[in-house]
């Protein structure tokens, strides 16, 4: 048995004229208002006009018309009696039926049997969704999420429209809208009378800076005046904004997600009378709705105020006709003959509709359920599949690109928001230093990023030693990323300042670390860098770090050699036991031997200077770092994130940060003992190596130790050992665990340094 509707749901109008159109009966929106009734379907004649005049914010009592179209005629509703057949002709109907009020110049009508005491229930549309494109009812609002926007990372998932603003459950409240309680319209509830009504806000714009540097409007004082008229009431369930000091969140997210959601809608939206935003999203809606039903539409008149479409077949019946009404500003649907007369035998190779953009408005909603890499040949195949139709690689790409920048935006906007992006996160990270620099005409030129959280853990935990390198953006404006990386005690990469400009300049490198020298104030004694043989980096961190010992990436150095010499590829090992010498005598041997080989190559590293790649040379402390491998294994992995825009990028960095921390500190409550786990393998190997040496004491604090070539003496009263070792990596050497062993000591841990330490 089918269940009986008991309410019906009708679109209202006011602002408009009854006007003939091609010999059809059009009502004609000047300043049109449109909104959505539900009603019940047995409804009284005051019943209704009490809900229209409500619903539409006009006086009961003023004179107007209620009138509708039937079958070409105008019928008006001044009863009870023409409210029943009204319904009647609403149940028969298969689309939403238009109630149209027109302005009335008979006075002293009156409703008839007004004594029915049944009122209306009227629900209003979602706030910031256009009501002629999605209808809502109210208790879809709280269950309805919102679309994560780009660059905005996981702040926003998962949350429900009525979260994110902020709305209470029970009663539903809705800011600037009136007040109506949760109801079933079903229930006995929804007769009740709906009293308490406030203004509905203004329709704003979301703000978009226009300058880099810009953080908020200019005429925030004469907005704060306008919004002080429309503010409702108070209500106890409505939760405070806590960001009330702060410049505001930009509303671009919610605002263009829902903006571009109607232009990637499906077929349905295409309906006579239906009003849409522009031309573009005109040929975006009808050419979704070709390539579902199988059919190809032209344009064969088409001006900035009017759309003429049709069928490609001409003798065909299917015809779309709509244009901008005067003092209006949007498309007004005027003809629409959704009938296709053409056969269904006609083979079309190439789909004219099928353009990037309608293409796009697909993609979009297949790329924003998966994070997997989309490719131009899955994209045809897919196509293929779905519609039946032939597009090219060109178009496949081309519409892939379309729809990353409807998920992304575009890069000129991420360079917008950069500034307020970066305000919040310094409210949300304490500590955290960002630095935008832009030129004088206010344009972007560099960027600097160092989060909170992790100068604190370099400052207070970490080995004085800094790996920097750059990298190559690939976005539409290309430039380059500056990195700068410190290693934990237990031999992983943290990340510790980043930076985004045009090149690799002097200036560039210099002005980084000028910004990065401002964080890390109490670590800049016995500071080392390593990087490659960048002549900008080496002449930045001479003036920077005049005091920092600076070291060469001995595989930069490695690569280099090898494409002036081939010949260098076979005495590679010579090369590498030379870098990693720990006595002075061991390296003349070893880099002797690839002079008498190779001696062009050893006379190009006495050029580049022994202390810039040998470990026994180098005037400070490596800690066993030879070479930028980790900044090399950061840029490796951010190779995808690098073509985002730059918020969406900086955000990916913060969220891969974010997911490090979690998951050493995982791993750090799970750890019991002294030393990291690194550092535990370590020593657990230098303690298997060591179990055969030999320790002859020499004197108090004094041993020697007697490892067939690698015989070295142990001084544990300055805590020193000849082999070199113990010092240059900060870690015992097997030489002080067999003095160790010899000393009936249990543990070598206390000779390590610090930051090998789970201890804080």
């Amino acid at each position: 048995m089918e269940s009986v509707k008991e309410t019906v749901k009708i679109r209202v109008c006011k602002g408009g004229a009854w006007e003939r159109v091609d010999g059809a009966l059009e009502y004609m929106p000047l300043n049109c208002v449109k909104r959505t009734l539900i009603l019940p379907l047995l409804s009284s004649y005051s019943c209704l006009l009490e809900a229209v005049s409500e619903r539409l914010e006009i006086d009961a009592n003023s004179d107007f018309m209620v009138t509708y179209n039937s079958d070409n005629d105008i019928v008006e509703v001044c009863d009870d009696l023409e409210v029943n057949e009204f319904m009647e002709f609403i149940v028969k109907s298969s689309r939403i039926v238009t109630l149209c009020i027109v302005e009335s110049s008979v006075n002293g009508r009156e409703s008839s049997n007004s004594g029915s005491n049944q009122q209306s229930n009227f629900i209003h549309a979602t706030p910031f969704v256009n009501v002629y494109q999605t209808e809502y009812h109210a208790t879809q609002i709280c269950q309805t999420p919102i679309p994560v926007f780009p660059g905005s990372g996981d702040f926003y998932q998962n949350v429900t429209y009525q979260q994110m603003h902020g709305f209470s459950r029970n009663p539903m409240y809705v800011p600037g809208f009136p007040r109506y309680p949760m109801q079933d319209p079903q229930s006995d509830s929804a007769n009740r009378k709906l009293k308490q009504v406030v203004g509905s806000p203004k329709n704003k714009k979301p703000s978009v800076f226009g300058k880099v540097k810009r953080l908020s409007g200019e005429d925030e004082s004469s907005e704060s005046d306008e919004d002080a008229e429309t503010t409702p009431v108070a209500n106890k369930n409505f939760k405070e904004d806590k960001f009330w000091n702060m410049p505001p969140l930009l509303k671009t997210p919610v605002l263009d997600m829902k903006k571009k959601g109607m232009c990637s809608g499906t077929s349905s939206l295409v309906r006579l009378h239906e009003t849409f935003d522009s031309k573009e999203q005109i040929k975006i809606v009808l050419g979704r709705k070709a390539l579902e039903e199988g059919f190809q539409i032209r344009y064969p008149r088409s001006d900035p105020q009017r759309v003429y479409a049709k069928c490609i077949v001409d003798t065909c019946e299917w015809i779309f006709r709509a244009y901008i009404p005067k003092d209006y500003k949007k498309f007004y649907v005027t003809t629409f003959v959704d009938h296709h007369t053409c056969t269904k035998t006609q083979i079309h190779p190439h789909h004219r509709n099928a353009s990037p953009k309608v293409l796009g408005h697909i993609l979009k909603e297949v790329m924003s359920e998966s994070s997997r890499i989309y490719r131009g040949k899955e994209i045809m195949t897919d196509m293929n599949a779905r519609f039946k139709i032939d597009i090219s690689y060109s178009q496949a790409w081309r519409a892939k690109c379309y729809a990353l920048q409807l998920l992304r935006g575009t890069p000129e906007e991420s360079f917008a928001e950069l500034p307020l992006y970066c305000h919040n996160l310094k409210l949300k990270n304490q500590g955290t230093i960002t630095h935008i620099e832009t030129d004088d005409e206010d344009r972007f030129e560099i960027f600097f990023l160092a989060i909170g959280a992790v100068i604190r853990t370099f400052v207070l935990h970490m080995r004085p030693l800094i790996i920097i390198d750059g990298a190559h953006l690939k976005g539409e404006f290309l430039g380059t990323m500056y990195l700068a990386v410190a290693m934990d005690g237990n031999n992983q990469i943290l990340p510790l300042a980043y930076g985004v400009g045009k090149s690799e300049t002097f200036r560039s490198w210099d002005w980084f670390l000028t910004k990065l020298k401002e964080c890390i104030i109490g670590k800049q004694d016995h500071l080392t860098i390593i990087s490659d043989g960048a002549v900008s980096i080496a002449s930045a961190i001479k003036n920077v770090f005049p005091n920092a010992f600076h070291g060469r990436c001995c595989r930069h150095l490695l690569m280099n050699l090898r494409e002036k010499c081939p010949r260098f590829i076979s005495k590679e090992e010579l090369f590498w036991k030379a870098c990693k010498a720990y006595r002075i005598s061991d390296f003349e041997e070893r880099f002797s031997t690839l002079r008498d080989w190779l001696p062009s190559i050893a006379n190009k590293l006495d050029m580049i200077g022994l202390e810039k790649w040998a470990r026994v040379h180098f005037p400070g402390m490596r800690y066993n770092y030879m070479t930028s491998n980790s900044a090399e294994s950061v840029n490796a992995l951010s190779r995808h994130s690098r073509k985002l825009p730059i918020c969406m990028m900086i955000d990916w960095f913060i969220k891969s940060l974010q997911q490090w921390y979690f998951e050493h500190r995982q791993t750090a409550d799970e750890h019991k003992h002294e030393l990291t786990p690194w550092a535990e393998a370590k020593l657990a190997q230098r303690i298997a190596k060591s179990a055969t040496w030999t320790v002859r004491p020499a004197a108090n604090y004094l041993y020697n130790v007697v490892n067939y070539y690698k015989n070295a003496t142990v001084d544990l009263n300055v805590r020193t050992c000849s082999y070199g070792q113990w010092q240059l990596s900060g870690f015992p050497c097997g030489h002080l665990i067999a003095v160790m062993r010899h000393s009936r000591q249990s543990s070598a841990n206390h000779f390590a340094f610090s930051c090998f330490k789970t201890s804080v």
